[in-house]
């Protein structure tokens, strides 16, 4: 029987912006976190994640962010990450390429246009699915980017959009460390830590 996704994490790395004169980053990555059967446990992985923290020393409430994570805690955590029951996708903005373009995004149509083309690709299928996002991505008003997502798609495959503090919700900070992974090897041509959570990966789309 097929796979359906009932609830996907998603999280960013980089900026939306296209002010790069001005420090805004070349690219831009949206990664969404699922798991790998229907059986998939969010709770289990999650404890996981809670005892991984305590043997590196850290508090159980630590949030686990790529950006600021010494790098022998990401190492060790992504390591752990590779062997859960995870798969991910993701969207890859190359700015440049959008300028030359001549195609006009602000930073929140940009926002809401790669999450629609992680959803469209709908390998595994999406099944009135919950998407969970930070809550902290400021970079959109939560009604207007739920609107944009709800005239685009249908409410068989996305049922609600809610919004979490990755603080309390592990599979966030799992998707925050899986698009910090892959924002690495684009904008700064380092692959170290790509390579450590690869073996999930279902899909990279080009945007």
């Amino acid at each position: 029987m097929t796979q359906k996704i009932t609830k996907l994490w998603i999280d960013e790395s980089g900026d939306p912006g296209f002010k790069l004169e001005a420090g805004s980053t070349k690219f831009f990555v949206v990664a969404a976190v699922y798991g790998a059967s229907d059986s998939f446990d969010a709770q289990k992985v999650s404890r996981t994640l809670d005892l991984a923290k305590i043997k590196l020393g850290l508090i159980r409430d630590y949030e686990l962010k790529f950006s600021r994570c010494r790098n022998n805690f990401k190492i060790e955590v992504l390591k752990i990450i590779a062997r859960m029951p995870l798969r991910y996708k993701a969207v890859i903005v190359d700015k440049n390429q959008i300028l030359r373009s001549n195609s006009r995004f602000t930073s929140k149509s940009l926002y809401a246009e790669v999450i629609k083309r992680l959803l469209y690709d709908n390998n595994p299928p999406l099944n009135r699915t919950t998407l969970i996002l930070d809550e902290s991505v400021a970079k959109i008003h939560k009604t207007e980017f739920n609107a944009r997502i709800k005239r685009s798609v249908s409410r068989s495959v996305i049922s609600k959009i809610v919004q979490k503090r990755s603080r309390g919700e592990a599979m966030i900070q799992i998707a925050d460390l899986v698009a910090g992974c892959i924002y690495r090897k684009y904008e700064n041509g380092d692959d170290s830590y790509y390579k450590l959570i690869s073996s999930g990966e279902q899909i990279l789309i080009g945007f």
